[in-house]
């Protein structure tokens, strides 16, 4: 996965982000923070091993995360599959 692949996603999802030696990103509904995500600046592009860590802080299964960085997924539906999984009340 590319660098660049995330920063869509931060984006996408309209993540407050703060850059130190990571690059962190919050994921806040109704002035709540609900989720942390974060990756280093690190050269190279993300390996699968971080790219597993990056799905699993925005608990997404595989498909629903291949779908997210292919753009399928939208905020609004990313922010639906929350509700079921009752991440966000």
């Amino acid at each position: 996965m590319k660098k660049r692949e995330v920063g869509k996603i931060f984006k996408k999802l309209n993540l407050s982000v703060r850059s130190t030696g990571h690059y962190y990103g919050w994921l806040v509904v109704n002035g709540k923070k609900i989720l942390r995500v974060h990756y280093s600046h690190g050269k190279g592009d993300i390996s699968k091993k971080i790219e597993n860590k990056i799905r699993g802080q925005l608990k997404l299964s595989q498909k629903n995360f291949k779908e997210l960085v292919d753009c399928p997924l939208t905020y609004e539906e990313y922010i639906r599959l929350l509700r079921q999984k009752e991440i966000i009340s």
